[in-house]
């Protein structure tokens, strides 16, 4: 198992023993060797749906179980996934792995999604390490299938482009982490294309699980749901000030908050 995988597992603290957890398991697309989906029954029907991206080749199977995320899902009318895909290490290196969606790893998620719930539903992706592979591409490939999301510490990137469609979404990296300096171009190239993204510098923080970056996830999700009364906010990343209406600066220099709620719990997580 990948390390990210294992942060993953021993960062939950809390976990659910009553919930079952079930498992849809189906076939492969071309260069996986594990094509599943865990899931957890919250609600009855929801009206979307939280997927879960751990670590390289790992399963998020024990994320869903976390009373956090489960608790959180209920609250918001959710429907709760965990991914769990595999590929042979060369395939995640030469752009056929299931990093890759549309080479058919992101048509299994949306298959798999349609046989849990009986249809279509919009994704909110939360994915670190390999989990943030996938889902930034995602959100790229099918960008009106998607409300929000963040991708956590990737090691490289695909150049992000710009869509009318395009959902708002968090790109974050430990500032100890050798990812730091490809995610932070990912994000500044995402802010120069016009995407509406926050960057995330998680202060002494290296390739690992942050509780702090979870709590701060499910806030800024919770928001983009009830995006009818929240003020949206620009700020400055480096100064971490909010921007007056009307101030302009470079792009790669601002980020996108759905709230004004939000900026002082940003700017504890946040530090350039």
């Amino acid at each position: 198992m990948k390390l990210a995988a294992i942060l993953f597992l021993i960062g939950i603290a809390i976990v659910s023993a009553a919930e079952k957890i079930e498992t849809l398991r189906l076939e492969p697309a071309p260069n996986m060797t594990r094509a599943e989906l865990h899931f957890v029954e919250t609600v009855p029907s929801p009206k979307a749906v939280l997927v879960l991206c751990p670590g390289s080749n790992g399963s998020a199977e024990n994320q869903i179980r976390a009373n956090q995320w489960i608790d959180f899902a209920k609250n918001h009318d959710l429907g709760l996934v965990g991914l769990s895909f595999a590929s042979p290490e060369s395939a995640l290196h030469d752009d056929t792995g299931y990093y890759y969606v549309s080479e058919g790893s992101g048509e299994k998620l949306l298959e798999g999604i349609r046989r849990i719930f009986g249809k279509d539903l919009p994704l909110l992706l939360y994915g670190i390490s390999g989990g943030a592979h996938f889902t930034s591409r995602f959100e790229q490939w099918k960008p009106n299938r998607v409300l929000t999301w963040c991708a956590y510490s990737a090691g490289w990137w695909d150049k992000p482009h710009s869509s009318p469609a395009a959902p708002p979404g968090i790109v974050a990296c430990g500032d100890e982490d050798g990812r730091y300096g490809a995610s932070l171009i990912y994000f500044k190239q995402g802010r120069a294309a016009g995407n509406r993204w926050l960057w995330v510098s998680l202060p002494k923080t290296g390739h690992s699980y942050s509780p702090e970056l979870d709590d701060f996830v499910r806030n800024y999700f919770a928001t983009i749901l009830s995006s009818r009364t929240s003020r949206p906010s620009w700020v400055d990343i480096d100064q971490e000030e909010a921007l007056p209406p009307g101030v302009e600066i470079h792009p790669a220099l601002s980020a996108w908050l759905p709230s004004e709620k939000l900026f002082d719990q940003w700017r504890k997580i946040h530090e350039p």
